[in-house]
């Protein structure tokens, strides 16, 4: 269903979505929901930068 939402998402980079929005949704702050959500964006960059790099 998720990939017909979002064509060329791949299955990886929604679980890493999945889990900062749910990890961040329970944060006991502000802050530690910015700092998953930073490390989310961190990962899918890394992913998206190895995908440039290898075609």
């Amino acid at each position: 269903m998720a990939a017909a939402i979002l064509p060329g998402v791949s299955a990886h980079s929604l679980e890493i979505i999945r889990a900062a929005l749910r990890e961040a949704a329970l944060a006991p702050t502000y802050q530690d929901a910015l700092d998953v959500t930073g490390d989310a964006l961190r990962r899918l960059a890394e992913i998206a930068r190895s995908e440039v790099h290898h075609g």
